[in-house]
């Protein structure tokens, strides 16, 4: 009987020091979560640093660092806090969807602010915006990493200041796990203006390269505008490369190649748009081809179709 109660004591001060324990937090955390709650993410990032690592389930603890460190700018380290948060509990999820719509939202007014400076031609104050735009939409994934939504405001915002490379890189991600069609439109659209820009500086060769590279965007439809206008100025391209080594006198040999490319591309287009403007312009590049190789019936056939659209 004596023993029993020897054992019930024991049982009771082990129950009573593990609620202690699991109780009562580093005392590093807790100055941690007080500077968090006063706003001080430095010290706040520092103590609740220490104290995860001492207590690792500290879900709240994880929420109010991965915070701080997105405050900070620290948006890897932030990533990896919530992703520890939701692994220990699923009660922070709407604070945490919460917190990525509060920066999405700033987000947004920024960049619209950015495109209202752009339309009034004040590139300096457009810029500082989509800047900003760019620093909310790191936050916003480093929040929640597959923002889709964010991803896209933030290649928006490079290719409006120019950094077009940049953009395509970000969408091309973005593709990559959403494959939908509405994303690969948005590569095939920035493409298609660096191509244009191109084509308008007599820069035929980079041009080509451009075009070319929409064609086999995954999931760009067939009947969307920028593919059907990317195989036109393919052979646009061609025919004037073609024109330009003929013109500085070099032989059929180096020049010939292009103009079947030109025909391979345009015949494309003829055989399936009903854009009469673009119908036009296809058959009057197909009779100066085909002529050019000495094609006459299929030259004489593509002039008839041209005028027979007038």
């Amino acid at each position: 009987m004596k023993s029993l109660k020897f054992l019930l004591v024991v049982l009771f001060v082990i129950s009573a020091m593990s609620l202690y324990l699991g109780g009562c937090a580093p005392a590093e955390t807790t100055t941690g979560k007080l500077a968090y709650q006063q706003k001080d993410w430095e010290k706040a990032e520092k103590e609740l640093t220490k104290g995860v690592a001492i207590d690792k389930n500290d879900a709240e603890a994880w929420y109010m660092l991965g915070y701080s460190q997105v405050e900070l700018g620290k948006y890897a380290e932030a990533q990896k806090s919530f992703k520890t948060v939701l692994s220990l509990s699923r009660d922070y999820d709407n604070l945490i969807k919460n917190y990525w719509i509060d920066k999405y939202n700033a987000g947004i007014k920024d960049y619209n602010d950015g495109t209202k400076a752009l339309g009034k031609k004040d590139t300096s104050s457009s810029n500082a915006y989509f800047q900003r735009t760019i620093k909310t939409m790191n936050a916003a994934i480093a929040i929640m990493p597959d923002s889709a939504a964010a991803y896209q405001l933030m290649a928006d915002s490079y290719n409006y200041m120019g950094q077009s490379d940049k953009a395509l890189e970000i969408y091309q991600s973005v593709l990559d796990k959403s494959k939908s069609k509405e994303d690969a439109i948005q590569i095939a659209r920035i493409m298609y203006q660096n191509g244009i820009k191109a084509r308008q500086s007599e820069e035929y060769e980079k041009a080509l390269g451009i075009f070319n590279r929409i064609i086999p965007i995954p999931f760009l439809p067939k009947d969307n505008i920028y593919y059907e206008s990317s195989l036109f100025n393919i052979g646009f391209a061609n025919y004037q490369i073609a024109v330009k080594k003929a013109s500085d006198g070099k032989g059929k040999s180096e020049y010939e190649p292009y103009l079947k490319e030109a025909v391979k591309s345009i015949e494309q287009v003829v055989a399936t748009s009903k854009d009469k403007a673009l119908l036009k312009d296809s058959y009057e590049i197909l009779y100066n081809a085909y002529d050019a190789l000495g094609e006459k019936a299929k030259a004489d056939d593509a002039l008839n179709k041209k005028n027979a659209l007038q």
